[in-house]
């Protein structure tokens, strides 16, 4: 495997509203890894839930870079969300005070000219390639499984007939065995990869978060702290946090 240069930044804030800061979100530029990971909004120790799995997730991948018998990139996302998912369980188990406790993750290993990613729950990676934004996660949410399904046309649709869109289906920590969502695409050059919680996504619309991009042209720094702002300024209901990446393949 082929360590991909990137260039990273990380921003998170507890926005307006939260007393806690739940959220996550670790870059590794030498390793061509950034994790971001949020902790559930109404479950107990959320930010012990995503640093958990942040720290799981580093500890599980790091040491196979030196690994002479290296296993296939795509083979080592799934497992190494998994064990995070063991950990948070058992941790819950060792500590009454955490029960309760889940996170979402999302991930993104660059190597070999491609990007590897996986996720469990709403935080999402994005992909901005000449201009335009496309969203490569899909939420694990009830809204986004209810359009899935047909009973309503768009995600606006369902919530304007009431439906809660910070209900989710998957997370780390709730069951014993976790579904890991992955999938791999090729970098080109100057693409942009952005990892972000739900506080970005629910308060920045994604034609909002294009043009920041757009306007940005590049510089990471400032395009992360706009991108911030706006959901603080739109109302920074939750935790904010989001990494964006420069990949140089």
């Amino acid at each position: 495997m082929k360590v991909m240069p990137i260039s990273a930044v990380t921003c998170t804030d507890t926005g307006r509203v939260r007393e806690i800061n739940e959220d996550s979100v670790a870059a590794l530029e030498a390793y061509g890894l950034v994790i971001l990971a949020d902790g559930m909004g109404g479950y107990n120790a959320g930010e012990v839930a995503s640093e958990l799995a942040v720290e799981t997730i580093t500890a599980n991948l790091l040491p196979l870079y030196t690994d002479d018998e290296m296993v296939p990139a795509a083979e080592l996302i799934g497992p190494a969300v998994e064990a995070a998912n063991e950990m948070i369980l058992d941790t819950m188990q060792a500590e009454p005070a955490y029960q309760g406790m889940a996170t979402t993750v999302v991930m993104a290993l660059f190597c070999d000219d491609r990007v590897h990613f996986g996720h469990v729950g709403d935080s999402r990676l994005y992909r901005f390639r000449r201009g335009e934004l496309e969203q490569l996660t899909r939420d694990h949410s009830m809204v986004q499984a209810l359009v899935d399904e047909g009973m309503f046309d768009t995600i606006q649709e369902a919530l304007d007939a009431g439906v809660k869109g910070n209900i989710l289906i998957r997370g780390l920590g709730i069951h014993d065995a976790v579904e890991v969502d992955v999938g791999v695409s090729r970098v080109e050059a100057g693409d942009l990869y952005l990892l972000c919680s739900d506080g970005l996504s629910n308060m920045v619309a994604d034609p909002e978060m294009r043009d920041i991009l757009r306007q940005a042209d590049g510089r990471l720094q400032e395009a992360a702290d706009r991108l911030l702002q706006m959901a603080l300024d739109n109302g920074g209901l939750d935790n904010v946090s989001l990494a964006l990446v420069n990949p140089q393949p």
